[in-house]
């Protein structure tokens, strides 16, 4: 006989994907992420902030992906982590893969905006710069790059990036 599982037992979780490069399945994708963990934990904004870290993700994946070579192409998407069903407790990682081109000047400010996220005290103090120098931006110069800023202070993450034989790996990992 298996013992019954109670609910502050620790156990982790799983999700690995290939996804194809549509726009219709970031929305798909955000709302089963915080579906899948809405019915799992009780911290339902902790679940929100997961879901709309993984919804930026995969949106960058799909808008900066390099998919000429690949029409149709995939892209991967992770999540896992570790936690208990009761309050506090809960690691999650949310990764997401896509072809890039070599030359391509979006990871580069990608990887920029990682950096000058880190130069901040907090990540409250480099979202509220960010808000100021979209506010400050002439209307006709707007490129926000905001979703990085938003994912690391309201999805309470660090974000990490590499590029590796044509792959961007962005990764967040979070405490909720």
């Amino acid at each position: 006989m298996t013992p019954v599982s109670t609910p502050s037992q620790s156990f982790s979780f799983s999700i690995d994907l290939p996804i194809r490069s549509e726009w219709a399945n970031v929305d798909l994708l955000r709302t089963s992420v915080q579906n899948c963990f809405t019915a799992v934990f009780s911290d339902i904004d902790g679940c929100q902030a997961l879901a709309m870290v993984t919804g930026e993700l995969l949106e960058n994946a799909v808008k900066y992906g390099d998919w000429h070579g690949q029409p149709g192409g995939t892209f991967r998407l992770r999540v896992w982590g570790e936690g208990t069903r009761n309050a506090g407790g809960r690691n999650a990682h949310v990764s997401v893969e896509s072809p890039v081109a070599a030359d391509d000047p979006n990871v580069a400010a990608l990887l920029g905006t990682l950096e000058w996220i880190a130069t901040f005290p907090t990540t409250k103090d480099a979202y509220r710069a960010k808000l100021l120098q979209i506010a400050e931006a002439p209307g006709d110069l707007i490129e926000s790059r905001l979703g990085l800023v938003r994912c690391a202070y309201e999805g309470n993450c660090v974000l990490k990036a590499e590029v590796k034989d044509g792959t961007l790996r962005v990764t967040a990992d979070s405490t909720f």
